[in-house]
Order: structure tokens, then C-alpha cells, then sequence
């Protein structure tokens, strides 16, 4: 190495330093954007949709104000969401039997086909962004990722 590996030594050190934070919260906005893209490209209005598609698909029964908790999301925007999901076929809502002032939205069938087709361009997405990790390094990210959001599960919203 024509510089005795102190460029390397530097990288790594530059590495080492970097905000931890800075750094999730980039990785996070580039995913994102991507994934914004994705979901406009199948028709809804952004990753939002999508993941309250997905959270819906995950777990069902929830009431609408349970889902908004856990997502992160005031009534009044979960409500406008929602809202445009169930104008597109997308999303049911119905009377929560012990409370019937309540909601419980679930996913149509056509909501499942669409989260399928999305899955599948995501999965691409995912894949693009992370070309330039080895297949043992993509392994180790989401483990560590999954990781570190398990132990955070509690601790805020993911929107």
C-alpha cells in the first residue's frame, strides 16, 4: 500500500466516531425514500399506507386508537388514512363489539394482494440499497437491527 494503510486506518477511525444516532436516523430516511417510491408506485400515498397496511395484516383486532399508540400516529391522521385505505377497497372497518364507539380496521383482500405485490418490490428496494454488502452482512444488519429494535419495542413510535 502506497500509503503504509493509513487511509484505511483513517476510515476506520472516521467510522468509530460517527454518531450513532446521525447514522440510523440517514440509513432510515434513505430507506424511506425508497419505500415511498415503492408504495406510490403501487398506488397509495406513501410508506405510511403501507406500513399501516402491514401492521394491520400482522395483527389484527386492534382499535383504531390502539393502532395509532403503537404507530405513532395522532387519531386525526390515522383517521384520514384510514380513511383513503377504505375509499380504495383496501381497508374494512368495523364495530368493535365491546365498545361500539370503537373501530377495528382490517385488511380486504384486495388490501392482502396489493401488501403481496408491495412486498415483492420492497424486497427489490431492500436489495438495491444493500448491494454493497456481502450476504453475511446483510445477515448480520438485520440481526442486529432486529436486535436493537426488540429491545426498544416499547419505547416509541415507528412512524
Amino acid at each position: 500500500m502506497p500509503d503504509g494503510g493509513k487511509a484505511a486506518d483513517v476510515q476506520a477511525a472516521d467510522v468509530q466516531a460517527a454518531d450513532l444516532t446521525w447514522l440510523l436516523n440517514r440509513a432510515a430516511a434513505r430507506m424511506r425514500g425508497e419505500l415511498d417510491a415503492v408504495a406510490r408506485g403501487h398506488g397509495l400515498a406513501g410508506v405510511r399506507d403501507w406500513i399501516v397496511l402491514t401492521a394491520l395484516g400482522v395483527e389484527g383486532g386492534r382499535t383504531q386508537l390502539q393502532l395509532g399508540r403503537e404507530l405513532g400516529v395522532d387519531k386525526t391522521t390515522l383517521t384520514s388514512l384510514l380513511d383513503r385505505l377504505e375509499g380504495d377497497e383496501l381497508v374494512v372497518r368495523r364495530l368493535d363489539l365491546r365498545d361500539r364507539r370503537a373501530r377495528i380496521p382490517e385488511v380486504t383482500e384486495a388490501g392482502r394482494r396489493l401488501q403481496t405485490r408491495i412486498a415483492v418490490a420492497r424486497d427489490e428496494a431492500e436489495a438495491r440499497l444493500l448491494a454493497a454488502f456481502s450476504p453475511d452482512e446483510r445477515r448480520l444488519l438485520r440481526v442486529l437491527l432486529t436486535r436493537l429494535a426488540d429491545s426498544t419495542a416499547a419505547s416509541g413510535p415507528c412512524l
